[in-house]
């Protein structure tokens, strides 16, 4: 009875380890090869075959130093009193190889300096950049009653407000991308408050 323990426990182990070690050794000149998927891969380096190699590191060189940087405002952010709707306009280069879509953009506002909670913004129709497109993005955030008093009440003393996006999420053609809080600096207070 012993040896059919034994035997049994040998055999669930390589069933185990067997597949583990078989894809290693697949991969054994390309072990980011088993973290990072293929279409990941290609997006970075802007291949429309699968030859899907990673080599000595490119594929994180590349995605580190890519020129990705945060869209910057273009213009001031309008306010309509009648639907209590912020909206700002941004630009974005898509520094890839590759066209990159944006589906869907959803992420919290909060002030930088007291934490305050303004907004949640969104993005108004998917967009679609070719390698080295630069467009514009439009994003809107309906305000409630205390951010806009908020607003107003920060504008007494300052034109602009530093702002924070919390739980960022990105749909960028199906690859989501999540950052718990970036700061996008100082964006204009809308004179439309007021009127």
């Amino acid at each position: 009875m012993n040896k059919v323990k034994i035997l049994l426990t040998l055999l669930t182990i390589a069933i185990t380890v067997t597949p583990i070690v078989v894809e290693v050794l697949i991969y054994r000149d390309n072990l980011l090869g088993l973290i990072i998927p293929p279409e990941i891969t290609d997006l970075i380096n802007g291949d429309n075959n699968s030859s899907n190699s990673i080599g000595n590191n490119n594929v994180i060189d590349k995605l580190l130093n890519s020129q990705f940087e945060l869209p910057k405002p273009v213009g001031d952010p309008q306010y309509d009193p009648e639907t209590r709707t912020l909206s700002a306009t941004f630009s974005f280069t898509n520094p890839l190889q590759t066209p990159i879509s944006i589906d869907k953009v959803s992420s919290g506002i909060v002030s930088h300096d007291d934490g305050f909670f303004i907004g949640n913004l969104t993005i108004d129709e998917p967009i679609r950049l070719d390698p080295g497109q630069t467009a514009d993005i439009t994003i809107t955030s309906i305000l409630s009653d205390d951010a806009v008093d908020y607003l107003k009440d920060k504008a007494e003393d300052q034109d602009s407000i530093n702002i924070d996006l919390i739980d960022l999420n990105v749909d960028l053609a199906g690859i989501q991308v999540q950052l718990d809080k970036q700061n996008i600096g100082d964006i204009s207070i809308p004179s439309q408050l007021f009127g």
